[in-house]
């Protein structure tokens, strides 16, 4: 009997140091939005008061391509912790749109973050084909959401004066702008399967969600130019105000109305700034997305 115990702890135990151990896991993944919110307006018809058909934009900016590095450890068969890593390339997404006639005023955000993710990965433990779930925390620590608005007809951008200061006409307007975020924290979870191939190497394909909302921090146009119509190119970034843009914002929970008109007239032309940024309040931004992810597990 005790030569029986014995046999049976050293087959328990050789399986468990088997099942244990460091692992590394390479992957890609593709996010596709999860939930969709008011992004910007939708206007048709701008320039023709009276006429204007008003509209919104929704979606999210969470949607793109994702690159991602997992390394973790098996406490057992059957458990585990991981320290996922994922840099994701954002897919291009329109904001706010102004029509008039075949003139366009149209913004595009672009967003490219990396995250952590430190999760509890739990395993059937299954010799060849097994199924898997990871639960976990998602930590932005990097990124930035990149616009763009394009328009060929400035008019719509900044308003009339752009024709008393270039009365010979302007072919396109175009400007860029950089958009970061505060500290966020999200949450991620995950279903698949894991194929063990040999002794250290498997494939995984699972299916996942990811709730995450960032809070914007601070806003900056970083270049707004008109191409004339002999081809020259000139910054319009001082009167972007005029269009209700000001090159430089940041934003909080709530913005006291005393405390902004103080700041607007210490500020005075100069609001709008980095010197005297502008004062917006801010809800967060949408970033949920679900997740098709394909990796290769190499254990140690």
């Amino acid at each position: 009997m005790k030569n029986l115990l014995l046999i049976a702890l050293f087959i328990c135990s050789a399986a468990l140091v088997q099942a244990q151990g460091f692992y590394v896991q390479p992957g890609i993944s593709y996010l596709s939005p999860a939930t969709s919110e008011v992004l910007g307006l939708k206007i048709e018809n701008s320039l023709t008061p009276g006429s204007e058909v008003n509209g919104t934009i929704s979606g999210s900016y969470g949607s793109g391509l994702g690159l991602d590095l997992s390394l973790g450890y098996m406490l057992g068969r059957n458990f585990g912790l991981d320290l996922g890593l994922s840099y994701v390339i954002g897919s291009k997404t329109l904001t706010e749109e102004a029509t008039q006639g075949s003139d366009f005023d149209s913004s595009y955000a672009t967003n490219r973050r990396l995250t952590v993710s430190p999760a509890l990965v739990i395993d059937a433990g299954s010799e060849t084909l097994s199924p898997f779930a990871r639960f976990g925390l998602l930590v932005p620590v990097a990124g930035q959401t990149d616009g763009l608005r394009e328009s060929n007809n400035a008019v719509l951008v900044v308003g009339s004066v752009v024709d008393l200061l270039y009365p010979d006409g302007v072919d396109k307007f175009e400007a860029e702008s950089i958009a970061k975020g505060k500290f966020s924290l999200g949450f991620t979870a995950s279903f698949g399967l894991r194929y063990q191939v040999n002794e250290k190497v498997s494939v995984l394909g699972s299916v996942g969600y990811t709730g995450l909302r960032i809070h914007r921090n601070t806003y900056e146009v970083t270049r707004a130019d008109v191409t004339l119509s002999d081809g020259k190119i000139e910054s319009v970034l001082p009167i972007l105000s005029l269009g209700g843009a000001y090159g430089y914002t940041e934003y909080f929970e709530e913005v006291d109305a005393q405390e902004l008109a103080t700041h607007q007239v210490a500020a005075g032309e100069n609001y709008g700034s980095k010197e005297f940024p502008a004062w917006e309040t801010d809800q967060g931004v949408n970033f949920s997305t679900f997740n098709l992810s394909l990796g290769a597990r190499f254990s140690f």
